[in-house]
């Protein structure tokens, strides 16, 4: 399916001189727009974390209620559990960890906690699957995961191991009836380079409504401090790996895939085809790195959970993680506190990723006339050569991270790219015509209190194109092959997702 026709069917959503906005994205997002003026107010900034595992992981360790409980107390608002599929675990998720999860709603009334899955992929490798909190939501996900999950077993019709097993799954998941479809993201894409382009691209258009997008950064981010390279991007070129992705892909750019920091990669060559693929951050939280209990995998295999014991030690290298929203936050911007509006906002990329609370408030617009689209969103001017300004304002947060630092914003950088259309090419993993137009220093943004804020005029926009944002506290001109040993605390990113500005008579 072309995507230019799926962006196309939800455009008409507002006129005003000559201005029309878009976004492209489920119905259930329409209603938040009608940006005569500022898209940001009346609604509300919620972060989270899609990518949780507990004991119901074999490589897990917590109750459900204790990774919500951290969650909470690390600053998120929503979390979804992604326990990993295998072996009989939809039947686990149906009789106990589900009731787990029920109580942990029961016991975090504020909090959104989602259902979900740590998909393994057929012929490829991992992806959070995210359901609405419908009635239904838990058969949803076993009858996901019996059919279509590589490592469950629980009936002797095992999906293949291959491709097309991946696109049957995406297909069912787009198949499913109702207001609000699940939400599949791909995790980790670049970490065993299992995942290609062409993978990414037949997912996106066999599941339009749901597939969008894929985690920016890495989880794991602890693992640096326990001598692993940081993210736990240890791996290296083997069977089933992408022949074409350099070596420079499988370790962290600044705590960032390899994908998402490289300008005119691959990430540039999906929103250089219009594609709505935006990105997020998650924790991947399995064990924290300050916990020395020792798990017992045993009863993994008899009772579908691990079971930490009494005993500690000193030697566990794999606990390389921070508690969910400890370090790594996705904030989305949500009409209000609600789970529905949380999943509106996660598939039409109303939201940005950011490490270590280097910012808590990024309000990113595109304007042009008396109109303006936020992030996620695609404003369509009704000719070309019209004057477009982006503006940004963002906030440091007013306290202390979780790593007992107040850091300070360095630089943002605007980024640009062309939008050509769907390419021919499948395996495309370039934009050629990304680059970074300006990079804004912090001292020269306006600045009110916490809030910094700047704009950018584009005078004569003659081409279809769009526009992110990242930023950093360090003062270097791009983010950085992480070497051993970094502390993450030092290298704090955040990454908007794009707007996209185009023609209406190209649409």
């Amino acid at each position: 399916m072309n995507d230019d026709r799926i962006i196309s069917r939800r455009v008409f959503l507002s006129r005003l001189r000559g201005v029309t906005i878009s976004l492209g994205t489920a119905p259930a997002w329409l209603p938040r727009v009608a940006f005569a003026t500022n898209p940001f107010a009346g609604g509300v900034w919620l972060a989270g974390d899609h990518h949780i595992h507990t004991k119901y992981s074999p490589d897990g360790q917590y109750d459900i209620v204790e990774q919500v409980r951290q969650a909470a107390r690390h600053g998120l608002s929503w979390c979804v559990i992604t326990d990993h599929g295998g072996p009989r675990h939809d039947k686990v998720t149906l009789e106990q960890a589900y009731p787990e999860l029920l109580a942990a709603r029961k016991a975090h009334a504020g909090m959104h906690i989602f259902q979900g899955l740590e998909w393994n992929v057929p012929d490829a490798e991992h992806g959070s699957v995210i359901l609405p909190p419908t009635p239904d939501e838990v058969k949803q996900i076993a009858r996901f995961e019996v059919r279509y999950d590589n490592k469950n077993i629980s009936k002797p019709n095992t999906p293949a191991n291959s491709e097309a097993a991946a696109v049957a799954g995406v297909k069912y998941l787009q198949s499913i009836k109702g207001d609000h479809k699940p939400l599949f993201f791909v995790n980790h894409p670049a970490r065993t380079g299992r995942t290609s382009p062409m993978e990414m691209r037949n997912w996106a258009d066999a599941g339009p409504d749901v597939t969008r997008g894929f985690e920016a950064t890495a989880g794991h981010q602890a693992a640096s401090l326990m001598g692993a390279p940081r993210g736990h991007y240890d791996k290296a070129p083997g069977r089933g790996s992408f022949e074409a992705f350099p070596k420079d892909a499988y370790r962290t750019w600044g705590g960032y895939d390899w994908f998402v920091a490289k300008v005119g990669g691959l990430w540039d060559s999906l929103l250089g085809e219009g594609r709505p693929w935006y990105i997020t951050a998650n924790s991947d939280s399995h064990r924290h790195h300050s916990d020395h209990t020792v798990v017992s995998p045993v009863t993994y295999a008899t009772r579908g959970h691990v079971t930490p014991t009494t005993q500690s030690s000193h030697e566990h290298v794999r606990n390389m993680d921070f508690w969910p929203g400890e370090y790594t936050k996705t904030w989305v911007y949500a009409r209000r506190s609600d789970p529905f509006e949380v999943l509106s906002a996660l598939r039409g990329g109303s939201m940005f990723t950011v490490h270590g609370d280097l910012v808590d408030r990024l309000e990113m617009s595109v304007n042009s006339a008396d109109v303006m689209t936020p992030m996620g969103g695609t404003l369509l001017l009704e000719k070309r050569g019209a004057r477009v300004e982006l503006r940004v304002r963002l906030r440091e947060p007013a306290r202390e991270n979780f790593g007992g630092r107040r850091p300070k914003l360095d630089h943002v950088d605007i980024i640009t790219g062309e939008i050509r259309g769907i390419s021919a090419d499948r395996a495309l993993m370039s934009n050629e015509t990304t680059r970074v137009i300006r990079q804004v220093r912090a001292v020269e943004m306006q600045r009110e209190g916490p809030w910094l804020q700047f704009s950018h005029g584009f005078d004569r926009v003659e081409r279809p194109m769009y526009i992110r944002l990242r930023g950093t506290n360090r003062d270097v001109s791009g983010p950085e092959l992480d070497p051993a040993g970094i502390n993450p605390w030092d290298d704090l990113w955040f990454y908007s997702n794009p707007v996209f500005v185009r023609f209406q008579d190209a649409e």
